[in-house]
């Protein structure tokens, strides 16, 4: 049995990391097709880090395949929140009046 969990805990947090690997790739793709890398980065370097992180979500994958099931993310419904907040009596420095701890 304790073996069990633990090997459990084992791909468990090696897939959290192929997850996070994956994102960092993600996030170099995305501000590659913006043209952002341009403000932070010079090309080679850019280049270096994106071959770099294509290698080491490899390595991920290697160790804990992509699941389909497990790794989709979980997403919030923000549609009813901004509504509320539309809805909220909000002052001109963006706290609600009626939290304002300032009236008495």
């Amino acid at each position: 049995m304790p073996g069990e969990i633990d090997n459990e805990r084992g791909n468990s947090l090696i897939a959290r990391w192929r997850v996070l690997a994956s994102r960092r790739l993600d996030h170099l793709v995305e501000l590659y097709q913006s043209g952002r890398w341009k403000l932070y980065h010079e090309e080679a370097s850019f280049l270096q880090m994106v071959q770099e992180a294509r290698a080491t979500l490899k390595r991920w994958e290697a160790l804990a395949p992509p699941d389909p099931v497990l790794d989709k993310t979980v997403e919030a419904d923000v549609a009813p929140m901004e509504e509320d907040l539309r809805d909220a009596d909000v002052s001109a420095d963006g706290v609600a009046t009626e939290d304002d701890l300032r009236k008495s």
